[in-house]
């Protein structure tokens, strides 16, 4: 509109000229020209200077626009006098809004006046777009170098992307909800900065441990001495921890048990004869001789074993296995001593390796002392 406006007022000043009144006023007054934006018109005028010159022509300016000469300058006859108009363009800079005054006619010339003109900016319209008088909205993307650093791989490159998230999507890089990034994925991407993505992972993970069976021992009465049979086979229990790990960039930072199940063991079951058998009576007469029985470390024991069935006990307590073991490994031997105790009773090294004669001979002290008692399940066998 003030262009139109400038433009009639030029064309009118013309115009008088022509007249036959206007021909004392051409020869009294000054014949100039004024091109506004690029449009020269002859204008007569008695203006003295350049600024009543423009005023009588109709030309509107403001402090944005481009005046030469000056408006206070001194208007001589023939001057040239030009005028452009600056245009307001909205300017946003990778995110960044602002208005600012152009004196160009293109989106080209104007980003280069602000200097923006590098190679590889993103532009909203193209830089043969011309700006009109009224102004432009114009969205500029800079070209930026980054650094992304993602999946063990540092890469570099330079991007117009007007997000940081639009970056990664570029670069072939895909995010979980879970995985971070080092800064805001909505953000505008900056020069020389490092974009580092960090793997976050959480599985579930599971441990199993075996829980060893027991064996209960029970007499059999049906069965010989020194015999023994399983009822049930024992069988291994089992406990299962379920954790919730978290990996970040593959390596496990925590951990959290989250259930634990348990399948029990099953018992084993044991029954051992205490029938006395014909054979069996000769070595419970060898054991209940054994008066005098000598020890590993050469002291010898005196006195009988009380006519006691020796051998049945050893049936019930170790199925008469010199060397036998309980599974916690604390009860050893015939009569399934504990360490301390067999060496209470003046026994050296493990019950295990001593002869029957010595374990029988020991086991007769601890009844002295203690009574059946000692064997709660196989005390009344004896």
């Amino acid at each position: 509109m003030r262009r139109t406006r400038v433009l009639i007022a030029l064309a009118v000043a013309t115009a008088t000229i022509a007249t036959g009144a206007g021909t004392a006023y051409a020869t009294l007054g000054k014949s100039v020209t004024v091109t506004v934006d690029g449009s020269p018109h002859t204008v007569h005028t008695f203006a003295r200077t350049v600024a009543g010159a423009l005023d009588g022509a109709g030309v509107r300016y403001d402090s944005h626009d481009l005046v030469v000469p000056d408006g206070s300058s001194t208007l001589r006859r023939g001057a040239q006098l030009t005028v452009r108009h600056a245009r307001a363009l909205v300017l946003t800079v990778d995110g960044e809004r602002r208005q600012v005054w152009v004196l160009a006619d293109s989106v080209g010339e104007a980003l280069d006046q602000l200097g923006f003109g590098r190679a590889g900016a993103a532009l909203s319209a193209s830089r043969s777009r011309a700006i009109p008088i009224a102004g432009l909205d114009l969205a500029v993307r800079l070209p930026h170098r980054v650094t992304l650093v993602a999946d063990g791989k540092t890469r570099r490159l330079v991007t117009v992307d007007p997000t940081v998230r639009a970056v990664l999507a570029h670069a072939g890089i895909a995010l979980a909800a879970t995985d971070r990034v080092s800064v805001a994925l909505t953000s505008y991407p900056t020069d020389a900065e490092t974009i580092r993505v960090t793997r976050v992972r959480s599985k579930v993970e599971t441990e199993r441990s075996s829980v060893a069976f027991s064996t209960v021992r029970r007499a059999d009465r049906q069965l010989s001495q020194g015999t023994t049979r399983t009822v049930t086979a024992g069988a291994s229990g089992t406990v299962t921890r379920t954790y919730l790990a978290t990996y970040v960039d593959g390596r496990r930072t925590t951990r959290k048990l989250t259930a634990t199940t348990t399948t029990p063991s099953r018992t084993r079951v044991v029954e051992y004869g205490t029938k006395a058998s014909p054979t069996a009576a000769p070595a419970a007469h060898t054991t209940r001789s054994s008066a005098h029985a000598t020890s590993s470390s050469g002291s010898s024991y005196s006195g009988g074993t009380g006519g006691l069935n020796w051998a049945a006990l050893a049936a019930c307590e170790s199925g008469g296995n010199l060397r036998s073991v309980n599974p916690s490994g604390t009860y050893r031997g015939l009569y399934q001593f504990s360490i301390s105790t067999w060496q209470a009773l003046g026994g050296s090294g493990d019950p295990i390796d001593a002869s029957a004669a010595e374990q029988t001979a020991r086991a007769y002290l601890l009844y002295q002392r203690s009574g059946a008692g000692q064997w709660p399940a196989c005390g009344p066998d004896l």
